[in-house]
């Protein structure tokens, strides 16, 4: 086999390769991203309850 071919074979492989982990890294940080939003939503959704609450108390 010519060498020049094993490298480019190899080459694009590790670019494929390199690739496809940035993808899952991509995937990934979007998914932790979702679920930090989502807990956020509910502490604030949770604090507003109990600002009602108290001035509901106060009222």
């Amino acid at each position: 086999m010519d060498f020049t071919l094993i490298i480019t074979v190899a080459l694009a492989a590790a670019i494929i390769v390199i690739v496809l982990v940035l993808v899952a890294i991509i995937v990934y940080q979007r998914w932790r991203i979702g679920e930090k939003n989502a807990a956020l939503g509910r502490f604030i959704q949770e604090n507003i309850e109990l600002l009602d609450k108290l001035n509901k108390k106060h009222s």
